[in-house]
């Protein structure tokens, strides 16, 4: 018998190196189940003889539903109405009236935009912006706000450039356009030197997120072999990054840092004029980068024998005619370029902890003379380091200055400002996808680009979409990729949104793994529910609002529940800022200026401080290296990958922030400042505000000689009472 490790082991592997079983079997590849008649939501949830749960009260239910449907608590006067409403439909006509809020796109607009793994920058090191992503941000909350059919928001976000424009007069559709950003802000490593990879690494992001997001599955996996659990072939993963490769991804793969492509949401001929002037502008930059960089290597080329002097007097603080016959401009750069509380230069540690100056200085020019003839000979090798050391001197103390270039680059440099300066205004712009060069692709071995195999054509997972798929051959093949991702015969789509659906009402999936319904997924707790809820999800013209009046309105949803869940970050946050009266309700547009990056420890990277805003959280762009310390403090996540579901951690420092934070202190001050009245009304009107109930004869009590102990710092005293109320696990927690 094997040990008990080894037999594990052996085990693992037999799982790993199994061959993956066939589609049908597994349950969430098998068509939909029609449910019996007569059946609701509680009959599939409770056994044949059990009977309804216990009610929430009323007051309980209207604060789960607000903060379920709109992330905002109830008003004092929203819960005292409701609470004297005996109207026997006093509750659906709250639920309508949380659906047609604004307020309730925005909430869950948040929701998709995490399985979306929105944020406004590419991340990485680079983290460049994306500028205009605040428009699908805008694009998703209108979508829910006007109940957009799933169906067409799973089309308009694969497909959206391909669709015709809403209104059916033959325009652009600028909305297409740019919800088309679910595939265009993904993550980017867009200085990455490797082009072919960089280009596959993003097609390889789109289908992961497309998978995982609409399907629940993992078919990334399958880059670079079958994947282990679930029947995609490796042929199936590169059938799909033809389509992928197939779309305008950037607007140029050249240079050391890709440019991100733009979508221009004009019409054709604006758009086309547009685009070719800035081809013209591109162009000539091209044609002056190239005699700069042409006469920049001349000029290094009679700096470099000469470093070792330069440094050496540099570092002395010799100039001018001091130091004999060099240039006193190039060695005022070098004054600078060595001095101390400069930018950390790790590449010049060594010269400058060296006791023999004048040796540490002659290696450093011969690793630099060193890496100017790798430059010109790809092949040549140099040590690590050199090109480092290289690159940072011939951009700054062996700079070639602007007055010393030649007549050449002064001709072109006029050119290009003539162009400039009959720039037209900019059209606006989305980030999005467009339609490329079509790409006969084949498959990579082991997923490596120059190891090529067969060559695949553009289609769908076999196991899902069979084996007699109608061929495509025109275009990216997105338009058909959208139909059939949204097609109610496919049985994955609208399982695997109820199921979010249903997550984010319970805080818990029927299917425990929202984005994995594979083998190595959770099975559903309640397999003919899901069915049920899918089918009512077609029927009902694939709308999400229609979902929730069917939830809400069960008495599984309307039970009292012992574990509450935590309020996410955007709730918290926003709650706070609502219940002292100082959020702002303004919606859409950016707060993000500029274009491109920022140095690597500019103050420029960082997300915009929640605290100093009292625009709702969703509005505030996420630059993805530099989340702010509340949203990481709070489980928000990381913004590089589809977000199935927010962790809730409990932990010491975010007690911390509730009780000593400045924002939360700010939120307690204002609030104190609202009430009025004699000490009980002010308890009252505190408890209505931050727990949406009125206080109770010992809360009363107990507010009242809490107060009467601050005698002569009475605002102060009001501010630590209300921050005691904001504190509590009652405001914290949702029941």
């Amino acid at each position: 018998m094997l040990p008990r490790g080894l037999f594990i082991f052996w085990l693992a592997l037999s799982a790993w190196s199994a061959p993956p079983p066939e589609g049908r079997q597994i349950w969430s590849f098998r068509p939909l189940r029609e449910a019996a008649p007569g059946k609701t939501i509680d009959s599939l949830l409770l056994p044949s003889n059990g009977s309804a749960p216990p009610a929430a009260g009323k007051l309980t239910l209207m604060r789960r539903a607000y903060f379920d449907l709109t992330g905002l608590p109830p008003t004092e006067s929203e819960a005292r109405a409701f609470l004297a409403d005996r109207a026997p439909d006093a509750y659906a006509r709250m639920i309508e009236r949380l659906l047609a809020s604004p307020r309730y796109g925005e909430h869950w607009g948040r929701h998709w935009l995490d399985v979306a793994r929105y944020a406004d920058s590419t991340g990485a090191d680079e983290d460049h912006r994306y500028p205009h992503a605040w428009r699908y941000r805008d694009y998703v909350i209108d979508a829910f706000n006007r109940d957009l059919p799933y169906d067409q928001f799973i089309r308009e976000q694969i497909a959206g450039d391909l669709l015709p424009a809403e209104d059916g007069g033959g325009g652009v559709n600028t909305r297409g356009i740019v919800a088309t950003g679910f595939l265009a802000l993904g993550p980017k490593l867009i200085a990455e030197q490797d082009k072919v990879k960089m280009f596959y690494d993003i097609v390889d992001e789109q289908i992961d997120v497309t998978g995982k997001a609409f399907l629940g599955l993992t078919i990334a996996c399958a880059r670079c072999h079958d994947h282990k659990f679930d029947p995609i072939l490796t042929t199936d993963y590169y059938a799909l990054a033809s389509i992928f490769a197939s779309t305008k991804q950037l607007a140029t793969l050249e240079g050391t840092v890709s440019e991100l492509y733009v979508a221009p949401l004009v019409d054709k001929p604006a758009a086309e004029a547009w685009l070719d002037y800035k081809k013209k502008v591109a162009d000539k930059q091209k044609d002056l980068d190239a005699v700069v960089a042409r006469e920049s290597a001349a000029y290094r080329q009679t700096l470099a024998p000469r470093l070792a002097d330069y440094m050496l007097a540099a570092w002395e603080k010799r100039s001018g005619a001091a130091a004999g016959d060099l240039d006193p401009a190039v060695l005022e750069k070098w004054v600078k370029y060595l001095e101390p509380g400069q930018d950390r230069r790790p590449q010049l540690e060594a010269f400058q902890n060296a006791t023999g100056k004048a040796a540490a200085a002659r290696q450093y020019q011969a690793q630099f003379l060193a890496a100017m003839e790798a430059r010109k000979d790809k092949t040549r090798k140099f040590q690590a380091g050199d090109d480092r050391f290289y690159s940072d001197v011939a951009g700054g103390p062996f700079g070639l200055p602007k007055e010393k270039r030649g007549p050449e680059a002064a001709a072109l440099e006029g050119e290009l400002k003539k162009l400039k300066d009959a720039q037209p205004a900019d059209p606006p712009l989305a980030c999005g996808v467009a339609e490329g060069d079509s790409v006969e692709q084949r498959v990579f071995v082991r997923g490596n680009p120059e190891s090529k195999g067969e060559a695949v054509s553009k289609r769908f997972p076999m196991v899902l979409a069979g084996r007699d798929q109608a061929p495509i051959t025109k275009g990216s093949g997105r338009r058909e990729l959208a139909d059939w991702l949204a097609s109610p015969r496919n049985p994955l789509t609208a399982r695997v949104m109820v199921n979010r659906i249903w997550q984010w009402h319970f805080d818990e999936g029927i299917v425990k793994t929202p984005s994995n319904f594979g083998v190595l997924g959770a099975r559903p707790t309640h397999p003919e529910l899901l069915d049920f809820l899918a089918a009512k999800f077609i029927e009902s013209g694939w709308s999400v609002k229609a979902m929730h009046r069917l939830i809400m309105s069960s008495a599984a949803y309307r039970q009292a529940r012992g574990n509450g869940r935590r309020l996410q970050v955007e709730e918290l946050r926003d709650a706070l800022l609502a219940i002292d009266g100082s959020l702002d309700p303004a919606m859409g547009g950016t707060t993000q200026s500029g274009v491109g990056t920022d140095k690597e420890f500019s103050d420029d990277r960082k997300t915009q401080d929640p605290d100093r805003s009292t625009r709702r959280l969703v509005y505030l762009p996420l630059r993805r290296s530099n989340l702010p310390s509340l949203l990481n403090l709070f489980d928000f996540g990381d913004a590089t990958t589809s977000c199935e579901g927010r962790t809730a951690s409990n932990v010491a420092p975010q007690a911390l922030f509730m009780m000593n934070g400045p924002f939360v202190e700010a939120r307690a001050r204002g609030l104190a400042a609202r009430l009025s009245g004699s000490d009980a009304e002010r308890v009252e009107q505190a408890h209505w505000r931050v727990l949406g109930r009125p206080a109770s004869a010992p809360e009363l009590r107990g507010g009242i000689d809490y107060v009467a102990h601050f005698p002569g710092a009475r605002d102060l005293a009001w501010m630590s009472y209300t921050r005691s109320l904001l504190a509590s696990n009652e405001f914290l927690y949702v029941h």
